[in-house]
């Protein structure tokens, strides 16, 4: 029965032409779906540092790997179709780039035993991919992009000049499971450290300039931005209007890719070396070392990144302290 849906899949895909997959080599040794939700820079290092690794890795005992990408350009209604692709091409296996990818890539691929390597998903447990972060029931694991919230948390205090008399202000999406749940992370580690805190939900980019003057409004004299992908694709949009309305809050990003566009500073997640990781987890999967669901969820835990943006200061008339300048190598 299997094969004869992943027959009537492909005999699909190749009518309807819904979409594009670009694949490199078709006679390699394994076929690996990349399915990516959106291009912005913290997505595609995930993806390339990935590719790159499993193929050296891959190299090293003589084989081959065929890399199948599928990119939904932002919108959710596009990662069924791809995943579909993936099935219909018989993939070995799937890697999936952020939470609304991994989750369809997840519902597809079960009644296929199609191993899924999510990455690029903050809280796995919250958006339903797998139980619990070590010991498997399913054919599933991967890699979190939580962020070091607390030391992020810090890091704000000092850029305000230290203390605890200040307002915290987080911008979120509403729709994404990961916004929410890095907001209350930060309301969390505001409340342990007697700090104000408020926060602004948004449901789409339009609503960006109206969500940074409402967290003014509301006394905010920082901003956090999650590493959500809306707010990702749309960071220079965040830093635009930040300017433009005379909102002019220092902001720090979930991660650096987003801080180079809008952010005075931040401390990141290298989402080359959670890239990497996840193409560690693919070669054990892919050469039977390993099960899916024997390899715990993985994330960064130290040598965390400084980032400070001198440009994006000056144009909010900010100025960084020198301790935190001294921080970046």
């Amino acid at each position: 029965m299997k094969k004869i849906l992943i027959l009537t899949l492909a005999l699909v895909m190749l009518v309807t032409g819904c979409f594009a997959l670009v694949a490199c080599n078709s006679n390699a040794d394994y076929k690996v779906g990349v399915i990516q939700l959106a291009p912005h820079v913290a997505l595609d290092q995930a993806n390339e540092a990935f590719c790159q690794k499993l193929t050296d890795l891959m190299k090293a005992d003589g084989k081959t790997v065929d890399f199948i990408q599928g990119n939904a350009q932002g919108d959710d209604s596009q990662n069924g179709a791809i995943v579909d692709g993936f099935i219909g091409k018989q993939v070995d296996l799937v890697y999936s780039i952020a939470t609304a990818s991994s989750q369809t890539a997840v519902t597809k691929c079960k009644d296929y035993e199609i191993p899924v390597i999510f990455n690029a998903v903050t809280d796995p447990v919250d958006a339903g991919l797998v139980d619990k972060l070590e010991g498997q029931s399913g054919n599933v694991t991967g890699v979190s992009d939580i962020n070091p919230i607390a030391d992020q948390v810090a890091l704000m205090q000092e850029l305000l000049g230290g203390g605890t008399e200040m307002t915290i202000g987080v911008l979120y999406v509403t729709k994404e499971t990961n916004s929410v749940v890095q907001m209350e992370a930060v309301r969390t580690a505001c409340e342990g450290k007697g700090i104000a805190f408020v926060s602004e939900g948004i449901s789409e980019v339009d609503n960006i300039g109206n969500g940074l003057q409402s967290l003014k409004s509301k006394g905010a004299d920082i901003v956090y931005l999650p590493t959500d992908n809306v707010l990702a694709e749309s960071a220079t949009t965040v830093h635009a209007q930040n300017v433009s309305l005379g909102v002019n809050l220092p902001i720090v990003c979930g991660e650096s890719g987003m801080a180079n566009s809008c952010g005075v500073a931040t401390l990141s997640v290298s989402y080359t070396y959670l890239g990497e990781l996840a193409a560690q987890m693919a070669y054990d999967i892919l050469t039977g070392k390993k099960a899916a669901k024997d390899i715990p969820v993985g994330s960064q835990t130290q040598d965390y990144d400084y980032v400070v943006n001198q440009k994006v200061a000056k144009e909010i008339g900010f100025t960084i302290p020198q301790s935190v300048v001294d921080k970046v190598k």
